[in-house]
């Protein structure tokens, strides 16, 4: 069931009967991704090699993460990602056909794929076990994969050069937090899995609504922005008093995300899909 909200509007925390099993809970504790620490200019410098657009920092973190890794990117990709099965999510291809359907949907009138307008980038792409197949549904005239770590974007690079041939994409590594993106580049922007390993939520979501454009007011299906996240699959009792969120930890509750996604500026926004840790929410802003 989805709830449509609009900005300033309240909603009421859903009533599903979320999971608590011990699988789940160790994965949700994921390792600690880099934060950037403060930089010595606004905007990072990018070197472009063997088709990846690398995004160089002047500094960072030391937090390690074995995602960083090339090994690391690998067992995602193998397994990993697959475990989010126990949280509610429903797989990588549906994850990606949801996604096409709700951010690209096929009008009646189509024949065929009008992939000459849309373009997507999809933030904290990993390895590209999604990107793929949405990269493959030819729904979009250009895809622009982007995650922070470079394992992961050659990762994501070699996956889609084996499994995506005469499709228009690219793999960017970049910082959700500083897009390296002109204003209004995208026609739409997705991520899956991935809000809750950012360092600042809020920041990464005001970059998004900067760099997407605006939706048509008049036009019910225009969506612009899509992504899924992991919130707690049993709160009990704690409360937004006496939950403290830090980075790879799942948010407290669905009132946890869409405070987020009120808070980044956009219109209007409502919840697609809640099933134990997973929420999937679609959100979009006017001119």
């Amino acid at each position: 069931m989805s709830s449509r909200v609009l900005a300033g509007e309240t909603t009421t925390t859903s009533g599903l009967a979320f999971a608590s099993s011990r699988q789940s809970r160790r994965l949700l504790r994921r390792p600690k991704f880099i934060s950037n620490a403060k930089k010595t200019s606004t905007r990072p410098k990018r070197k472009v090699g063997r088709g990846v657009v690398k995004v160089v920092h002047a500094s960072s973190a030391s937090s390690f993460s074995p995602f960083q890794t090339k090994l690391g990117a690998i067992a995602y990709d193998s397994g990993y990602r697959q475990l989010f099965r126990l949280l509610g999510y429903p797989g990588c291809e549906k994850e990606a056909e949801q996604l096409v359907a709700i951010l690209a949907p096929q009008k009646e009138e189509e024949t065929e794929c009008d992939d000459g307008k849309l373009s997507l980038l999809d933030v904290s792409c990993g390895p590209g076990v999604v990107t793929k197949s949405i990269v493959k549904s030819k729904r979009f005239a250009k895809v622009v994969a982007l995650d922070y770590f470079e394992s992961m974007c050659e990762r994501a690079r070699e996956t889609l050069e084996r499994e995506c041939e005469n499709c228009n994409y690219e793999v960017v590594q970049g910082d959700v937090s500083a897009l390296q993106f002109a204003d209004a580049t995208f026609e739409k922007v997705s991520s899956t899995a991935g809000m809750h390993c950012w360092p600042s939520p809020v920041k990464g979501m005001k970059e998004i609504k900067r760099v997407v454009k605006p939706s048509d007011k008049n036009d019910r299906n225009d969506w612009s922005v899509l992504f899924s996240t992991v919130v707690l699959p049993n709160k009990g009792d704690k409360t937004k008093e006496t939950y403290s969120w830090e980075t790879n930890k799942p948010f407290l509750d669905r009132e946890a995300v869409l405070d987020i996604v009120r808070e980044s500026g956009f219109d209007e926004y409502e919840v697609v899909r809640e099933d134990r840790a997973y929420i999937l929410v679609k959100a979009r802003y006017f001119r």
